[in-house]
């Protein structure tokens, strides 16, 4: 043990006995000083334990993670996220969720240890209150962020129950600091944990990882996604440093399967598949990232306002992209926004031409096809009509009775614009009159 060590822990020693001697003297905020105690402690001797884990270098030929996420026998399967979604919604991104095997109920999941994947230093833990939709709290929601070396940051992500030791030695809820209301706080930290040691409890959650030192993706509007921490610490009186520790930079996120053993990458990647184990990834990239705003392409996200980029609570998003689990399957996330889509063009199962509202607020699938019809939103040309068919509701709703034209062009102001109108007046794109058009109900998107 290095002389500087030995400095370090009794510094600590004597803070917290002076800390515990005031609160002898002033019982009425006993329990406060004691709690101020255990968190200088913790904090103190964190550093005890040497440099941070961002500032050494990463092993060069060496694996970022040692370890594995959870016990592989509570891991019904791994899903990839962000494949349905837009803005506002999970990231776009090779982010994973984490899905345990069912408990003693058909569908129940079972509760497992979310484990320390390899040496880390946990840099922030991050306190959301759920609540439903009559605002009663439900419970709560865990986020924790690592950083086990200068290039490599991960995170897990809605974790139900935060491991107790680890939370006092972060310094316990005393510490954390509130943005906006007590429903969301947070903590910067420093504490050291290990290959193994638990984080907390769940029934599944996700893990998130970004290398610093990748090369960005490729992102036609990457500055969507990316979060001004020194604005956000203004508004909410917030040090920017705990701001940057829970900021993620979705630019550099990759598959986090990818960073562990050789030897357990394969018993990780073959639980890829969706959320119930049913439908199993396809392809040798299945972790991939599913939605990306592909420059010059339809791929990705598009606005219904073209001035606030959706930084308002009226302007909402859809994206379109390959299905997270079969890249074959194409999604439009269009999540109700689109007018001419109505419910009356929705077979309902076994009565055909039911009204259907629901089926419409989610997505739309379809197989991918050639040329212009079902055409790879990623190689959706500036100018030509491009038509949709068979498409149906979800993965396996109700067949669409109609086809959807779609349309990428740049506007005279420079603007990309994305063109969209279902047409239920014909049931296949061959139906349709050449050359294809709109009819004035189509609806319009930006970039």
């Amino acid at each position: 043990m290095s002389g500087t060590g030995d400095g370090v822990r009794l510094a600590a020693a004597f803070i917290t006995a002076a800390l515990f001697g005031a609160a002898i003297a002033w019982p009425q905020g006993g329990a406060k000083l004691a709690e101020k105690a255990e968190s200088i402690a913790s904090q103190t001797m964190a550093r005890a334990d040497g440099a941070p884990m961002a500032s050494r270098t990463c092993a060069i030929g060496e694996p970022a993670l040692s370890g594995p996420f959870a016990a592989i026998d509570d891991v019904l399967s791994v899903s990839p996220l962000g494949g349905v979604t837009a803005p506002g919604e999970p990231l776009p991104a090779p982010y994973i969720r984490i899905n345990t095997r069912s408990g003693e109920k058909a569908f129940e999941r079972r509760e497992t240890a979310a484990l320390a994947p390899a040496k880390a230093d946990v840099t922030a833990i991050e306190r959301h209150v759920l609540r439903d939709e009559y605002g009663r709290a439900t419970g709560l929601s865990w986020t924790v962020h690592f950083r086990s070396c200068e290039n490599i940051a991960f995170y897990y992500d809605r974790i139900d129950q935060i491991d107790p030791g680890l939370l006092q030695r972060a310094g316990g809820l005393v510490a954390f600091t509130e943005f906006g209301s007590a429903d969301y706080m947070a903590v910067e930290s420093r504490v050291r944990v290990n290959k193994g040691d638990v984080i907390g409890k769940s029934d599944g959650f996700d893990v998130g990882l970004h290398d610093l030192a990748a090369t960005p993706a490729a992102l036609a509007r990457p500055e969507r996604y990316r979060v001004d921490s020194f604005a956000r610490a203004e508004v909410f009186d917030a040090p920017p440093s705990l701001l940057t520790a829970i900021t993620t930079d979705v630019t550099r996120a990759r598959c986090p399967i990818d960073y562990l053993p050789k030897d357990e990458q394969s018993a990780w990647g073959a639980k890829l598949g969706d959320a119930w184990g049913i439908r199993r990834a396809k392809g040798d990239n299945a972790c991939r990232t599913a939605l990306v705003d592909t420059p010059e392409a339809a791929q990705g996200a598009w606005f219904t306002d073209a001035a606030h980029n959706a930084a308002t609570t009226k302007v909402s998003a859809i994206a379109l992209s390959p299905d997270a689990i079969d890249p074959d399957r194409l999604i439009f996330a269009l999540h109700g926004r689109l007018p001419s889509l109505t419910p009356q063009m929705v077979a309902g199962r076994g009565k055909p031409g039911r009204a259907d509202e629901n089926a419409l607020e989610g997505f739309l699938s379809f197989t991918k096809g050639e040329g212009r019809i079902n055409t790879p939103f990623a190689d959706v040309d500036d100018g030509a009509v491009h038509c949709y068919q068979r498409l149906r509701t979800n993965f396996i709703g109700p067949l669409i009775n109609g086809v959807v034209l779609l349309q990428r062009q740049q506007s005279e102001t420079g603007l990309d614009l994305l063109k969209i109108e279902a047409r239920g007046d014909v049931s296949s794109c061959i139906d349709l009159e050449d050359p294809w058009r709109f009819t004035g109900n189509e609806t319009i998107f930006y970039r």
